[in-house]
């Protein structure tokens, strides 16, 4: 019997392989893993999930159908699997013609950290007056595209030159000077919303020139006002703790006499003073196409 080269590797080492081939854009690889995989773990939803990815980047697109009905089938929750049979329908139906047997694409996948938000040096957004929307749906979420300018204002397109949308005002007219002045920036998508691509755009380059300009204030300000609204919630809820002076005087109302003191609260301190020790703040930030 012969041994293939697959069976002998962990199932961490062939995700972990089959990650690698695509992020460097080896889709046939990228399948040939997958299928390694499914060979002992036929069920897997996660393997399922990428070789679907894997058979749309190389246009065959009715086994990429069959692919994510499994992983469906097997995880009848995973949105991932959900969303491509949507996108699939949208490439089947293009006006143009389906995708199917077409030439497969060169498409990699970016470093995970492409998609960690970066307060003034990232923006998230839809593109505005966007393409045909069967056009935006052959576009893969984690794609990187192309940034134009033209006559101060910002563009997208596909790295064939197909234009996709453009970045919306002020936001676009900034970068395009920030452009003008020496700056450098990426752009990748994040996936359909609505009747529109959204994109990442982070600052890849600043001009030294530049240095005292950020990239997307209007981000630093977004994230000042929550800080802002996070601080005030917390001195509200921190207030909804304080007791009143006479907190307990109600239940004295029928008692006419004062009991006597009694010697061993000679040292008690008032319950507020503890309280706000007891109050944490749950302020966590967070850090993704």
């Amino acid at each position: 019997m012969v041994t293939r080269k697959n069976d002998t590797k962990s199932k961490r080492q062939l995700v972990a392989n089959a990650i690698a081939a695509a992020v460097e854009g080896r889709w046939s690889d990228a399948l040939t893993i997958n299928d390694a995989l499914l060979a002992r773990f036929p069920h897997d939803a996660d393997t399922l999930n990428r070789k679907g990815r894997a058979l749309i980047e190389l246009r065959q697109l009715n086994a990429a159908r069959d692919a994510y009905s499994e992983s469906l089938k097997s995880d009848p929750a995973n949105m991932i699997a959900r969303r491509n049979l949507q996108r699939l329908e949208k490439l089947y139906n293009r006006p143009e013609g389906s995708l199917e047997g077409a030439i497969p694409t060169t498409a990699v996948l970016p470093r995970q950290n492409i998609f960690i938000e970066e307060t003034g040096k990232t923006w998230v957004d839809e593109l505005v007056n966007p393409a045909d929307e069967s056009r935006l749906y052959e576009v893969s979420p984690g794609e990187q595209l192309v940034i134009v300018v033209e006559d101060d204002k910002v563009f997208v397109d596909t790295s064939e030159g197909i234009r996709l949308g453009e970045v919306g005002a002020p936001v676009g007219q900034r970068i395009a000077n920030l452009i003008a002045g020496g700056n450098r920036y990426e752009v990748y998508a994040l996936g359909i919303s609505g009747q529109s691509l959204r994109v990442i755009l982070r600052e890849t380059y600043q001009d030294l020139d530049q240095i005292t300009l950020i990239s997307f204030p209007e981000q630093v300000r977004k994230t000042q006002d929550l800080m802002r609204e996070r601080e005030l919630l917390f001195q509200r809820e921190e207030g909804d703790f304080v007791f009143g002076e006479d907190g307990d005087d109600d239940d004295d109302d029928d008692d006419d006499t004062d009991p006597e003191p009694d010697p061993d609260d000679e040292d008690v301190t008032d319950a507020s003073e503890y309280v706000g020790g007891a109050v944490v703040s749950d302020d966590d930030e967070r850090e993704e196409m």
